[in-house]
């Protein structure tokens, strides 16, 4: 498994190697030039089957803030406050401690804040830019998050509320995979104010298909 970090210049859309394979290349993130950083990884062992236990209702929408001495407790008690039996859920558990510290290499000493989600809605469907530093997501079940290279976004069409078919210039939003990671650069990293990672949520509702998302903000 390789990560792929994927440039979003206003030139061009290319491709770049970040600097090793695995996650090690989300620090790729950091380039000036990139938007994107993907970790394309096969599902870790044990989680699958966890978070197939859970339903839309199990966690609707847990957030806290993550701190630095404790974040895997952190993790146990935001699924205890959504009812969750914490000790069903160990891989998964596990993992997410894992991105956590992976993340908080990349944003040093900036507070971040830690969400889980379960759903069966299409969530935000309009194309749109994040008001963060950077945002790490990671799909555990269900289609993940859908984003645009630069050239095929109208970003007059962003900023003025069009509807996406005007904010769509052509083609089609690629979609991340479950379990890949995407780090993204929001509108308030240093110098990317007008340059933000363009995305959305994927299309679920009606086909009875329950999403679980995690997100790190920073």
């Amino acid at each position: 498994m390789q990560a792929q970090v994927v440039s979003l210049s206003v030139a061009t859309d290319r491709a770049l190697h970040g600097p090793g394979p695995g996650a090690s290349a989300l620090r790729a993130i950091l380039d000036p030039e990139v938007n994107l950083a993907l970790w394309r990884r096969e599902s870790p062992p044990g989680v699958a089957a966890e978070v197939a236990r859970l339903s839309a209702a199990s966690c609707p929408d847990l957030r806290c803030r993550a701190a630095r001495a404790s974040r895997a407790a952190d993790i146990e008690t935001l699924l205890r406050d959504g009812g969750l039996d914490a000790s069903r859920f160990q891989h998964w558990i596990a993992d997410m401690t894992a991105l956590v510290e992976r993340f908080a290499d990349l944003v040093e000493d900036r507070p971040m804040t830690l969400r889980i989600e379960t759903l069966a809605d299409d969530g935000c469907r309009r194309f749109h830019v994040d008001r963060t530093h950077l945002r790490l997501v990671c799909t555990y079940r269900g289609p993940g998050t859908e984003w645009l290279a630069n050239p095929q976004v109208d970003r007059e069409a962003l900023v003025s509320g069009q509807p996406n078919e005007a904010i769509l210039r052509h083609g089609e939003p690629r979609r991340m995979a479950p379990f890949w990671v995407g780090v993204m650069r929001g509108e308030c990293f240093p110098g990317n104010a007008g340059k933000g990672l363009v995305h959305r949520s994927p299309s679920i509702g009606g086909t009875g298909q329950v999403r679980v998302l995690f997100c790190l903000d920073a």
